[in-house]
């Protein structure tokens, strides 16, 4: 969706959210669980990664990672990042799902907060602010709301969209990047697939 930010003159607002709280608060489990399942998302992975141009990896360890160890640490960091350097909000997301989705690499400790803080350029010092707040009440308590946010649409996993529609009095929500096309449909906005600069460069 951050592809689209430009060719859809998009007001683009990101926020951490703990999945595992919208899995257990909507009644919901994770396919992973699910043998059969988790076997096909491997292979579904497999022909997304070439075909979005993202790549995908998960080894053993990132399926470990997701289920036992979860993103709760992840999240309050991005969330400390949203309070205090939203600027820099999409890069540290995006820098901590390329280590766990593409090289299978723990998102949860200090260290990986840190280097993921240097390699965007952030001092040593916003960088141990950040970490430290991850333990404050006000981070908690807004990854707290913005999951029960989600929830609250009825929603049920992740990724979720949200937008205001014409006809409607609410916004809209759309689950599953799957759905990116029929978000545009509803839009009014073109789609040019997943890779839309190199479309625009045909």
């Amino acid at each position: 969706l951050c592809r689209y930010r430009v060719p859809w003159n998009m007001d683009l607002k990101l926020k951490p959210v703990f999945l595992a709280g919208v899995m257990h608060l909507s009644g919901n489990q994770s396919p992973g669980l699910l043998p059969p399942r988790h076997k096909y998302m491997v292979k579904d992975m497999q022909r997304l990664s070439p075909f979005a141009d993202v790549k995908l990896a998960p080894s053993q360890r990132t399926w470990e990672y997701v289920i036992k160890t979860g993103s709760m640490a992840a999240q309050r960091f991005l969330t400390a990042v949203k309070l205090e350097c939203p600027e820099h909000l999409e890069t540290l997301s995006r820098s901590l799902w390329i280590r766990l989705w593409t090289h299978g690499l723990e998102i949860h400790e200090t260290d990986t907060f840190k280097r993921a803080c240097r390699e965007a350029g952030l001092s040593q010092e916003l960088a141990d602010k950040l970490i430290a707040m991850c333990k404050d009440k006000k981070v908690k308590e807004l990854l707290k709301s913005e999951t029960q946010e989600v929830v609250d649409f009825e929603a049920f996993g992740l990724p979720v969209f949200s937008t205001d529609l014409p006809g409607f009095d609410k916004p809209q929500w759309f689950f599953g990047a799957d759905r990116l096309e029929l978000l545009a449909h509803c839009l009014g906005k073109q789609w040019l697939g997943p890779t839309p600069q190199k479309v625009s460069k045909l």
